[in-house]
C-alpha cells in the first residue's frame, strides 16, 4: 500500500512518526512524507522518501508574536518583557516593534502560507493516490486530502497531546485558520472530527481523544542520525545529570532565562558530570560554565539518556517522552502554558516534577536537583513508566492494523487488539 504522511517542520513534532515509517518499508510498503523544503533533509536523512509540497511557518516567531501582542495588550504577567518577535533579541520596550502593524501583517501572511500547504498536500495526494495518511500535531493538510480522496488517515501526535483538548497551552483552538476546508467545500475543521489517534503516551499520562480510537504504540526514540562516540562507550563512575535546552526555549523566549543558569550550577553541584545540549547561541549566553559540564551539539539524545540519573529539560513532549522511554526521573522547567500541561501528565505517574521555568529561583532548582538525584520513589515511578511504554505495540507490530484500516476503510477495538497482539515466535524445525 502507500502511505502518505504530512509532517511539520518541526523535527520535535514528527521524529516519533520515524520508526513507524521504517516498519511500514520494512514490510514492503511505500512511505512519502510530504513536508516543508527546510525540513526535507532532515526526513531524508531518516531514509523515508521526503516530498516538498508544504509551507513553512516559523513556530517561533509565532509564539514570540503572540508574545509580544499579550505584552502590547497588558496581559503579559511575566517577568521583563518578551523579545523582539522576528529577531528573538531582547528589547528595551514595546516601542522597539511595532505590533500594532507589523502583526496584522504577519498573522495574514501566514494564513496564505498555510493555504498554499494545504494546496500542495491535496495537489499532492491525487497525484500519488495514497492508501492511508498519518499527519502530525500541526499537518491537518494530511486529514482534508484524505478526506478528499476517501481515504482513512490517522492522526500522530507526538506524546502527551490529544485532539479534543481544553487545557490552557494544548487547546488548538481553530485548527484550520486559512479556512482551507471550506475553500475545499469541507465543514470547517476541529480536533473532534479526528477517527483514530496513534498514542504514544504512557499509561497514567494519557492526554483525552475524544470518541477517537486510541492506537497504543511504544515509543521509539529517533534523534537523527547517531555515531556512538568513545567517551561515551565508557562514561566513567558518579553520577550524571543531562540538560536538555530546545531550540523552541531558545526561540521562543531568548537567551537571557535566568532558569537555565539555576538548572547549570544545580546539577554542577550535585553531579559528577553534566551534559548540556543546547545551541551555540544559548551556550554563549551562559558565558563561563563549572568545569564538570560537557557541552553537545546536535547530539542524537537516545544515545545519552539511559546513562543518566537525572534529565533537566524545558517541559516539551518530546524531552519527557525521550527520557521516560529510559527510566530517568526528569525535572522539567515549563516555559509556557502548553509545556507546563504536558509536564503536568508526567509528573502525574510520578517520574518527574515540574517548576515554573519563567520565575523558577535559583535555591527552588537546586534543591528539587537534589531531591531527584536522592529521590528513590521517583526512580522506581520512572521505571514503571518506561516499562508500560515498552509494553505497547511496536511499530511492526502496528502495520497490520493500518494494512486492515487502509484496505477496510475501518478499524475497530477488537480488530485492533486482535491485529497488534504479539505473535508467538515460530517452532525450531529439525
Amino acid at each position: 500500500m502507500k502511505v502518505l504522511f504530512a509532517v511539520s517542520a518541526w523535527a520535535g513534532h514528527y521524529s516519533c512518526m520515524v520508526p513507524l515509517g521504517w516498519a511500514l518499508q520494512a514490510a514492503g510498503h511505500e512511505v512519502h512524507v510530504a513536508v516543508a523544503p527546510s525540513a526535507a533533509d532532515g526526513i531524508a536523512e531518516a531514509g523515508l522518501t521526503a516530498v516538498p509540497v508544504l509551507d513553512t511557518l516559523d513556530l517561533n516567531v509565532m509564539r514570540r508574536m503572540a508574545y509580544f501582542q499579550e505584552a502590547a495588550d497588558g496581559q503579559w504577567n511575566l517577568p521583563g518583557l518578551p523579545p523582539h518577535p522576528l529577531t528573538g533579541e531582547p528589547v528595551g520596550s514595546l516601542d522597539d516593534f511595532d505590533i500594532a502593524t507589523e502583526g496584522p501583517k504577519y498573522w495574514a501572511e501566514c494564513g496564505a502560507a498555510l493555504s498554499r500547504s494545504y494546496d500542495g498536500a491535496v495537489a499532492y495526494a491525487r497525484e500519488w493516490r495514497p492508501d492511508l495518511v498519518v499527519y502530525d500535531l500541526m499537518s491537518a493538510e494530511g486529514a482534508l486530502a484524505a478526506k478528499l480522496l476517501d481515504v482513512p488517515s490517522v492522526y500522530f501526535p507526538f506524546g502527551l497531546i490529544g485532539n479534543v483538548e481544553t487545557e490552557p497551552g494544548v487547546d488548538l483552538g481553530d485548527g484550520d485558520p486559512s479556512g482551507s476546508w471550506p475553500r475545499y467545500g469541507q465543514p470547517p475543521w476541529r480536533g473532534d472530527q479526528i477517527e483514530y489517534v496513534i498514542d504514544v503516551s504512557p499509561r497514567g499520562a494519557r492526554p483525552p481523544v475524544g470518541d477517537a480510537l486510541r492506537i497504543p504504540l511504544r515509543y521509539v526514540p529517533y534523534n537523527g542520525p547517531a555515531r556512538l562516540p568513545d567517551w561515551l562507550r565508557d562514561p566513567g563512575p558518579g553520577r550524571r545529570v543531562t540538560i536538555l535546552w530546545g531550540n523552541s526555549a531558545t526561540g521562543g523566549f531568548g537567551t537571557e532565562l535566568p532558569v537555565l543558569r539555576h538548572a547549570v550550577d544545580a546539577a554542577a553541584g550535585a553531579a559528577d558530570t553534566v551534559y548540556l545540549a543546547a545551541n551555540a547561541a544559548q551556550v554563549a549566553a551562559l558565558d563561563t560554565l563549572p568545569g564538570n559540564v560537557r557541552v553537545l551539539r546536535g547530539f542524537p539524545l537516545h544515545l545519552l539518556l539511559s546513562l543518566s540519573d537525572l534529565v533537566i529539560h524545558h517541559g516539551s513532549a518530546n524531552p519527557a517522552m525521550n527520557a521516560a522511554c529510559v527510566g530517568t526521573p526528569q525535572l522539567a522547567l515549563a516555559l509556557n502554558e502548553e509545556q507546563q500541561t504536558v509536564s503536568g501528565r508526567m509528573a502525574a505517574t510520578g517520574a518527574s516534577r515540574v517548576l515554573p521555568g519563567l520565575g523558577a529561583e535559583a535555591e527552588a532548582v537546586r534543591r528539587t536537583v537534589r531531591e531527584l538525584l536522592d529521590d528513590a520513589s521517583c526512580q522506581k515511578a520512572a521505571r514503571r513508566v518506561a516499562e508500560t511504554i515498552a509494553a505497547q505495540p511496536t511499530p511492526a507490530r502496528l502495520v497490520p492494523a493500518l494494512e486492515h484500516l487502509a484496505a477496510t476503510g475501518r478499524l475497530d477495538r477488537r480488530d485492533l487488539d486482535r491485529l497488534t497482539a504479539a505473535r508467538p515466535a515460530l517452532a525450531d524445525t529439525p
